[in-house]
């Protein structure tokens, strides 16, 4: 019966030390060869059209460089086309007004390379936040604004995790 034990974690031991599994910002700190942050560095962000695309633009600013400054060399450019969306999720039934609102932001980016033009990497992601929906206009305002600014605060780290998953695939290969 203790034989079965060991051949368990004998088995076990062997499909462990196969496994390639290792941190994606493995040497961020000292930016060593697997580390992809000396490419997240070098991402130019297009403009902004509106204030959730500011808000993406600003936060993956902040995660790919950590202080939201200027590229250390320009060599990628991304783009991101948004679009939201709000929708009532429950009507009251005395009022006809909706109780509370999801905001949906639709976002598509395309990173390319800006010597070669060539696209890398392009993806989506979706995501919602719901505001309760108030008897103030100027509550709604500005709880919309702030369920803009959560839904795309949660694309940019979406977004900034796929671009570095691929920095760092990109480096382990070669």
């Amino acid at each position: 019966m203790w034989w079965r034990s060991l051949l368990a974690a004998t088995l076990l031991g062997l499909v462990v030390a196969g496994c390639q599994v290792r941190p994606l910002y493995l040497d961020a700190a000292s930016g060593g060869p697997l580390s992809p942050v000396p490419d997240l560095r070098a991402i130019v962000v297009d403009p902004p059209r509106d204030y959730t695309e500011q808000v993406l633009r600003n936060e993956l600013l902040f995660l790919f460089r950590g202080d939201g400054g200027p590229a250390d060399e320009e060599r990628f450019r991304l783009r991101i086309i948004a679009n939201n969306a709000t929708d009532p999720l429950a009507v009251q039934l005395e009022e006809d007004l909706p109780a509370a609102v999801l905001f949906t932001l639709d976002t598509t980016f395309i990173l390319s390379e800006i010597a070669t033009e060539k696209t890398l990497l392009t993806g989506s992601s979706t995501v919602t936040a719901s505001y309760d929906f108030s008897s103030q206009r100027f509550a709604n305002v500005r709880a919309e604004r702030d369920a803009s600014a959560r839904a795309a605060k949660t694309a940019a780290e979406q977004i900034s995790a796929r671009i570095a998953a691929y920095f760092a695939a990109k480096r382990s290969e070669s």
